[in-house]
């Protein structure tokens, strides 16, 4: 079961279960704020507006997991820690095949599948 910390978390997920990808951007001064921050979310108030994003970014890191956490994500599976183009950092699924090893620095680009947000590294 997942927590959910604040209406910010619950605004994010209700849109990539809508197979879309956004960001809160602060209406006075243009900038795409920090989907995993917490400072500006207890100031927000009616400045910050959900965009879209264009969906591609850089993977900043990366981990494969080998120990199954949950029914839903079969071993192994890649985490990445993905810099939207953007700004924003987030940590996602990370899609690659076989001997295709994920790197740091590669260009990626967001899809849905039934499990949710993940990454595509781009062609």
């Amino acid at each position: 079961m997942q927590t959910l910390y604040d209406e910010y978390d619950k605004e994010f997920l209700a849109f990539v279960g809508n197979n879309e990808l956004r960001i809160p951007v602060d209406t006075k001064t243009g900038k795409a704020l920090g989907l995993h921050a917490r400072s500006w979310r207890k100031a927000a108030g009616s400045t910050v507006q959900w965009q879209p994003a264009k969906g591609t970014g850089t993977v900043i890191s990366y981990v494969e997991f080998h120990r199954q956490y949950a029914e839903d994500f079969p071993v192994p599976y890649t985490v990445a820690l993905v810099e939207l183009a953007e700004g924003p950092q987030l940590l996602a699924r990370l899609a690659h095949a076989g001997d295709d090893e994920p790197e740091v620095g590669m260009a990626v680009s967001a899809r849905f599948d039934s499990k949710g947000l993940i990454f595509h590294p781009m062609t």
